[in-house]
């Protein structure tokens, strides 16, 4: 009786297939204005999926819940090629339910191998300073903004990933967050010394560097460093998605 179970087990196992949408498009985009600083479902119903004028790249991040620097692949997926992803799940269905539906279908619409591998990049990492940081806890239930005037970024409401995050974007290396800080907080950070995709400044006389700024505003440290991250290596991927 009992290996009659396990082997009905590993049968059901062997057979199991991921989850995946009723119902979905993938298309390429023709292109546009620039799709936002945080991939996200532009569609709130429950079960519906959206994301237009997107890069892969972007898709990849929401359905596998990683940030830009821990994936691997083509430049293209930066921006270079954009789509629109419509989708439905068979019932009602939250994010987190439809991030592995997302996952197959892009494998399957864009013929994708992946592979996971650890690598040493190089990074900077933001830490606690000597003393207490310069920081506000806020309220996890007020509105969430960020807002930017020439005396820096104004952060109300955010959780330091949402710094970090920004410094990323902007930087020529990822940042990484080992504050150990939870929650989210209020907090102004001079920008006006920070250039763009790791370049200077137009004004190099504009502000403090960003080292100095997040150290004098904040109390905290950030530190060039290697550090090893888990990647998602795409091996193989289509430009053009098979038909819908």
């Amino acid at each position: 009786m009992m290996r009659s179970l396990l082997w009905i087990g590993l049968m059901v196992g062997m057979f199991q297939v991921s989850p995946t949408f009723e119902v979905a498009s993938v298309k390429r985009a023709a292109g546009g204005g620039p799709p936002g600083d945080i991939p996200r479902n532009m569609d709130g119903s429950p079960g519906s999926f959206a994301m237009r004028n997107v890069p892969l790249r972007y898709a990849l991040e929401w359905a596998y819940d990683l940030k830009d620097y821990e994936i691997s692949g083509p430049d293209w997926i930066n921006g270079e090629e954009r789509y629109d992803i419509i989708a439905k799940a068979a019932g009602p269905a939250t994010n987190e339910q439809m991030k592995p539906m997302l996952q197959s279908l892009l494998t399957d619409r864009l013929k994708m191998k992946l592979h996971r591998e650890t690598r040493d990049l190089p990074v900077y990492v933001l830490l606690p300073g000597k003393g207490a940081p310069k920081v506000k806890p806020a309220s996890a239930d007020g509105e969430a903004t960020l807002s930017g005037s020439p005396a820096g970024a104004f952060f109300h409401n955010q959780p330091i990933s949402r710094l970090t995050f920004m410094l990323t974007r902007r930087m020529d290396r990822p940042v990484l967050d080992m504050t150990g800080l939870k929650g989210v907080y209020d907090f102004t950070v001079d920008t006006s010394g920070l250039g763009f995709n790791g370049q200077p400044p137009a004004d190099p006389t504009a502000g403090p560097s960003i080292f100095t700024a997040v150290q004098d505003n904040m109390g905290l440290l950030l530190e060039a460093r290697k550090a090893p991250v888990e990647t998602l290596v795409i091996d193989r991927v289509e430009r053009i998605p098979i038909e819908n």
